[in-house]
């Protein structure tokens, strides 16, 4: 299992982790669980994240930074 970058880029994107969860259909534990990498979401979920937070979907399991 690998550890996502969710929390990471929803907050660096400003996006609300409640807004998330609902777009992904989930609930705000789940997403919760999603950030703390005690689970991970699945890979239309992965996808849909990447789309709502507008960056690729490898830059969620990528431990590299951002390059500003």
């Amino acid at each position: 299992m690998f550890n996502n970058r969710i929390g990471y880029w929803a907050d660096k994107k400003g996006v609300k982790h409640k807004y998330i969860a609902a777009e992904c259909g989930v609930t705000i534990q789940t997403f919760s669980r999603w950030v703390n990498n005690k689970t991970q979401p699945d890979l239309k979920q992965s996808a849909a994240i990447a789309r709502i937070l507008g960056i690729n979907i490898d830059q969620l399991i990528t431990e590299e930074e951002e390059k500003d």
